[in-house]
């Protein structure tokens, strides 16, 4: 019975971090200075999303927003900027996102405006291959559209 007593007594706590992870949303973190860090969570190999990320309240209010574009030179190959909308108490990024290949996606998105201002969004996205299964796509995450090519099957080359 002594054990029984001893065991019980040890337990580990983990304290609940306030990552939105239960609350099936995106996460955003800010890691700087006008760069933002963006969680997609789970996506699948193949598909095209249209991503709608709440930045919240405490994004750069004092920027026009409207004014802002890609920067980069060639457009990064997973993330294409769409625009910003203005919400009440806060903005909406919007993007196209294409999960080209099973495993961990990061893509950095650079965005400049008339004032030479410069806003980072790195996006990381976890993307499933295929007969992975389905993920639940979180909130703002809507499938577009879907590449049902299979490049083996497709080929040219006859053999030898």
């Amino acid at each position: 019975m002594e054990v029984a007593q001893h065991h019980e007594e040890h337990h580990v706590h983990f304290r609940e971090t306030d990552d939105k992870l239960k609350e099936n949303e995106i996460v955003v973190r800010k890691r700087l200075e006008n760069y933002y860090e963006i969680q997609l969570g789970f996506l699948q190999v193949n598909h095209t999303y249209v991503i709608s990320v709440d930045l919240g309240s405490d994004f750069v209010e004092n920027l026009d927003l409207s004014t802002y574009a890609q920067k980069e030179i060639p457009v990064p190959v997973h993330c294409k900027f769409i625009g910003f909308e203005r919400l009440q108490g806060g903005s909406l990024l919007k993007f196209q996102f294409k999960a080209l290949h099973d495993k961990v996606t990061k893509e950095k998105m650079i965005l400049a405006g008339d004032t030479r201002e410069v806003l980072e969004f790195e996006v990381v996205a976890r993307v499933l291959g295929k007969g992975k299964g389905t993920p639940m796509l979180r909130d703002g995450i809507r499938s577009i559209a879907v590449d049902y090519s299979d490049e083996t099957e497709e080929s040219d080359w006859k053999g030898f």
